[in-house]
């Protein structure tokens, strides 16, 4: 067991000499040993973080059954975290101790590549060793009591979101923010395929921005009068295909949460109206492929496109729209 345990980055050690704590997955079996461990020296550039409260994200899953990648085990997940610093590296100054704050998807950027000098840092691919693009895997994520890391990659938490339902804005809020912002105008049609995390938050950006939603569920009857209270203007089934049929052709902008292989994915393209955009932003597994029809893409000038998380700016940006605008995740609290 000692042996599975022991990780090149963060000492292993008993509770009384620990920095922290964490829920550490050991292998892809789906379950969390306590994991007490000593942080490495507090680098320059680092800030340490009290951890409060760390959202439950399906890449989490993704990550400890090594369905992406083979997984760097012990494993310590969680990318969307808010706490409170406790310690500052000398050479920080956007922080003090005391502060609120939270970490997000991504931990380092180089600053030098043709992405981050044109702001996009979430598409990076620099040199970042000895560091990582992303926040865990190697290094420890917030299913843990503190973290520590890059303080280039915390953001500040507006005053009026609260501790409890902050957290999954910093990746699925963001996630579905970004494209909403980059894609959408007043006025337009938006269709939200597959209304989990991701979704229901979609719903309420897209109507902040002014759009006329459509939400897309497996659920219709169930969830019909959920969504309309989130701002949806229509909710029609993601999965009988001659309904979806009936609104080819409808929808400006569809935003798919969810990847299904197969007939339905070409469905939801086939939503977009001539002109308009589509973007995926539920990855599958690894290796799954995206089949489109080419044929109406070209002829109907259908955008097609991805869209991944983003950049700190754009952090800070969803964050102080969602203050504006109350909008916050719909969730439910568990203790680990």
């Amino acid at each position: 067991m000692e042996s599975t345990l022991k990780h090149s980055i963060y000492q292993h050690t008993d509770i009384q000499a620990a920095d922290a704590v964490a829920k550490a997955f050991i292998d892809k079996t789906p379950t969390m040993v306590e994991y007490p461990f000593k942080f490495p020296e507090l680098k320059p550039y680092e800030v340490r973080l009290r951890i409060l409260y760390t959202g439950l994200c399906h890449s989490d899953v993704h990550t400890v059954k090594s369905e992406w990648y083979p997984a760097q085990y012990p494993v310590v997940p969680g990318h969307e975290i808010l706490g409170i610093i406790t310690h500052v590296g000398s050479e920080v100054q956007n922080f003090k101790v005391g502060d609120r704050a939270g970490f997000g998807p991504q931990r380092f950027y180089c600053e030098n590549c043709k992405a981050c000098k044109r702001g996009a840092i979430q598409l990076c691919n620099g040199n970042l060793a000895p560091e990582t693009l992303f926040l865990y895997d190697p290094y420890f994520g917030g299913y843990a009591t503190q973290i520590q890391g890059p303080a280039k990659a915390c953001v500040k938490i507006p005053e009026a979101l609260p501790n409890d339902r902050t957290p999954p804005l910093l990746c699925a809020g963001v996630t579905v923010y970004n494209p909403i912002k980059r894609y959408v105008k007043a006025g337009d049609n938006v269709g939200i395929v597959g209304i989990g995390g991701l979704g229901h938050l979609a719903v309420k950006y897209a109507k902040a921005v002014g759009a006329h939603v459509t939400a897309y569920t497996s659920k219709v009857a169930e969830k019909k009068d959920e969504l309309t209270k989130l701002g949806a203007d229509e909710v029609r089934s993601s999965v009988d295909l001659e309904d979806l049929k009936t609104g080819a052709g409808t929808q400006d902008f569809v935003l798919t949460c969810v990847y299904v292989p197969g007939t339905l994915m070409e469905a939801y393209v086939n939503l977009v109206a001539n002109g308009g955009t589509y973007c995926q932003i539920a990855l599958p597994g690894h290796g799954e492929k995206l089949n489109l029809d080419i044929g109406r893409i070209v002829m109907g000038q259908i955008q097609v496109a991805g869209s991944l998380t983003g950049s700190i700016k754009d952090l800070e940006e969803m964050l102080e729209f969602s203050a504006k605008h109350n909008i916050l995740p719909d969730l439910s609290l568990i203790h680990i």
